[in-house]
């Protein structure tokens, strides 16, 4: 078995039982003990700073559309807080928080065990949930059906046709899949979107579990006619413009994925049925698995049991270092993500409604405002 550097070694130690093993063991060094109850309220100082500060972010390009619509309203309530948001990818994101080039790095991926032990400072702080979906470029078809496993299969070559009969026999209503050849489209840069790709492949195929594994960056196995694009809105282009294309899109870009023509797909969860993401069933599989957050709140929302849970869903998280060097600083933090998790503020259903998000569960949040609680300067 194959799990790559910014993968989760401990959560998927048993692969083939990945759906509970990825939520509910914890990280590897907290194990079962991360499920401890849920925490008592904590009281987090927030406020305006006394003077102005710039909380400057980088990376998850699906979680970045969500943080853009934070800037302003943040600034109505907070003036001497701006918030700077900007892209380059979930693994950006985690590598400059690290370095402490940015206050916050946002990434749809957790940090993995060895990075978590490493930076036992840098917290892993879960703003919203969000989803991805599956989108392809055969235009005619509608409500085409995939399931994992064959996903799996075709980014590793072995399907390479759309009317293959792995892909017919989930589709009996459509008679007039073409003989086209399949373009797999993934990301070039270390990705969250990747991360929880590539874990749904590794949940749902062993000859991917075994093989590529998952992580925000793999060693994708070769096919021919692949194309590789850089964020979100760049995987909506290269599919726009490649016929006969499949490709994993964070669902704050879907809108623009479907208006600019592309399908997307049905596809096939734990239960057996075939879902799209949508507010119910991202909130169905949320359901399916809040209650067992570990205490560090790294943790999977991937093939969820239930049969309307949509199987590929995540936290989107923000990682921020618990010790600060500036009180201001500090303030400014814990005041922004106890704002970004309320849902009369920050997490208001217009803010997560127009990139597709689901607030935090009311048995996650007391866990995250601990987390908050615990920034300090």
């Amino acid at each position: 078995m194959k799990i790559n550097v910014l993968a989760r070694p401990a959560a998927l130690a048993a692969l083939g039982a990945f759906a509970v093993a990825a939520c509910g063991g914890g990280s590897g060094t907290n194990g079962p003990s991360a499920r401890s109850s849920t925490p008592r309220p904590v009281a987090v100082t927030t406020g305006n700073p006394s003077r102005p500060v710039t909380l400057e972010e980088a990376g998850s390009t699906l979680l970045l559309p969500y943080l853009q619509k934070m800037v302003d309203p943040l600034k109505a309530d907070y003036p001497n807080i701006t918030l700077a948001p900007s892209g380059g990818g979930s693994g950006k994101g985690i590598s400059d928080a690290i370095a402490g080039t940015v206050q916050l790095g946002g990434s749809d991926a957790y940090l993995s065990d060895a990075q978590a032990q490493q930076n036992p400072d840098l917290l892993n702080v879960p703003i919203a949930i969000s989803a991805q979906a599956i989108d392809y470029n055969l235009p005619g078809i509608d409500n085409l059906r995939l399931s994992g496993s064959v996903l799996a299969d075709i980014y590793m070559g072995k399907v390479t046709k759309w009317n293959d009969p792995a892909i017919a026999r989930l589709n009996p209503d459509l008679h007039d899949l073409p003989a086209q050849t399949i373009v797999p489209v993934r990301r070039v840069d270390s990705s969250g979107d990747t991360f929880i790709f590539t874990s749904l492949l590794s949940a749902t195929s062993s000859a991917w579990r075994n093989g590529p594994g998952f992580g925000t960056t793999v060693t994708w196995p070769a096919v021919p006619g692949e194309l590789t694009a850089s964020g979100n809105p760049g995987m909506v282009q290269v599919c726009k413009q490649t016929p006969g294309c499949v490709a994993y899109i964070g669902v704050s870009v879907e809108n623009t994925a479907l208006q600019e023509g592309l399908g997307e797909v049905l596809l096939q969860n734990r239960a057996g049925n075939f879902v799209k993401p949508t507010q119910q069933t991202i909130t169905a599989a949320v359901n399916a698995r809040a209650a067992t957050i570990p205490g560090d709140l790294r943790a999977s929302l991937i093939d969820a049991p239930g049969a309307q849970s949509y199987p590929i869903v995540n936290y989107e998280y923000l990682m921020v270092k618990s010790r600060q060097s500036d009180p201001q600083v500090a303030l400014a933090l814990r005041t922004f993500l106890t704002w970004a998790i309320d849902p009369s503020r920050g997490a208001s259903s217009a803010n997560l409604g127009a990139v597709d998000f689901v607030a935090l569960p009311s048995t996650v949040v007391p866990r995250v405002k601990a987390a908050i609680a615990r920034i300090s300067g």
